[in-house]
């Protein structure tokens, strides 16, 4: 009984690292235009020049206005953009965000199952059979 509640907290502690993990977004230190965001379609983060961070899903382009497409509520938003009082727009890095989602749980995985391996199989005293190896 001890046993398996000692492996339903590490599954726990598991499940829990990994729903933490799940939604890591790295984003580019490169700036672009308002242009360049639109056609990418891809996460955006906008800075304001009062050092205000917006996120948005996308930025989209409709009468020559520019509008950030935002999640709230299960509903999308748009909210108009300005270029004057934007300092600079950072797009998502896809590449970094799926590795960082994927190769990090991967390891703490990793790290779980050799720490469990190895507190399972400790040699004790009496436990080995032949000649000891000298280093």
């Amino acid at each position: 009984m001890k046993a398996i509640k000692v492996h339903l907290r590490s599954l726990a502690l598991l499940l829990s690292v990994l729903i933490l993990l799940q939604g890591c977004t790295v984003y580019k230190s490169t700036t672009v235009s308002l242009d360049q965001a639109t056609q990418s379609e891809s996460k955006v983060r906008v800075y304001t020049n009062t050092n205000e961070k917006l996120k948005f899903k996308r930025i989209g382009l409709e009468n020559g206005s520019y509008y950030g497409v935002e999640k709230i509520n299960s509903s999308m938003v748009r909210t108009p953009l300005d270029q004057d009082y934007i300092n600079r727009i950072n797009e998502k890095d896809k590449t970094l965000s799926t590795v960082l989602n994927i190769g990090i749980p991967i390891v703490i995985v990793g790290a779980l199952i050799g720490i469990a391996a190895a507190s399972c199989c400790t040699i004790g005293p009496g436990s080995f059979s032949g000649t000891p190896l000298l280093f």
